[in-house]
């Protein structure tokens, strides 16, 4: 007789949280690491920093909207900004140095032909990674 407590099936649940961590409010993410930082703290802060995607962004004030951008280039940021939505990327714009702004704005504007969603994609990325990386040393709060 064949042993089925060795089969089944695989579930990472790491993966699991991490994808609805993304689709949470923010009080109900907020609950539920705060939860798993009691148990486990070092998961908490992976799946945390996991958690953040570009759209994380949105959450930030004009203040830790300034500090992100002086840590990533402007034609990064206009790049990101493609996909966002108009309202935001003039809140964004109006709260940087007047320089970068023209520059982000000319890259919002630019067309980047064929690979233009990946090139969205990863500056998106990038500045989700930069996100994360001040966070975690305390120059923006989420």
């Amino acid at each position: 007789m064949e042993d089925k407590t060795n089969q089944g099936i695989f579930i990472n649940g790491k993966a699991q949280i991490i994808d609805m961590l993304k689709y949470m409010q923010e009080d109900e993410r907020t609950t539920l690491l705060k939860n798993i930082q009691a148990r486990n703290p070092q998961l908490a802060k992976e799946l945390y920093a996991e958690s953040i995607s570009f759209d994380t962004i949105y959450s930030l004030d004009q203040v830790d909207l300034g500090a992100l951008a002086s840590y990533i280039k402007a034609e990064i940021m206009g790049v990101a900004l493609k996909g966002a939505k108009p309202e935001f990327q003039r809140k964004l714009l109006s709260s940087v140095p007047r320089p970068y702004a023209e520059v982000a704005f000319t890259y919002i504007n630019k067309n980047l032909g064929a690979n233009e969603d990946r090139d969205v994609g990863r500056a998106q990325k990038r500045v989700s990674d930069t996100i994360v990386a001040l966070n975690n040393k305390g120059r923006i709060s989420l």
